[in-house]
């Protein structure tokens, strides 16, 4: 009844292993948050591409030839 007339006392603190253990538990659930937005974007970037070689891409002047040069000698 005391609580109700005032009496009132300081408001606990939260356990100290609790609050560590919750902000450790918070990291684990970032990192992999993290891990799975990387494994949409492989993903993603795997359909993209489709599995095409850059040796063989439409960009190269004649890319069945390969490569002829060398960077050191023959």
């Amino acid at each position: 009844m005391s609580g109700l007339f005032g009496g009132s006392s300081k408001p606990q603190q939260p356990d100290p292993e609790l609050v560590a253990a919750q902000k450790r538990q918070e990291q684990r659930v970032e990192a992999e948050e993290r891990d799975k937005r990387m494994k949409l974007a492989a993903q993603r970037r795997v359909r993209y591409f489709g599995g095409r070689r850059m040796l063989l891409s439409k960009t190269r002047q004649d890319p069945e030839q390969g490569i002829t040069e060398t960077l050191g000698p023959v």
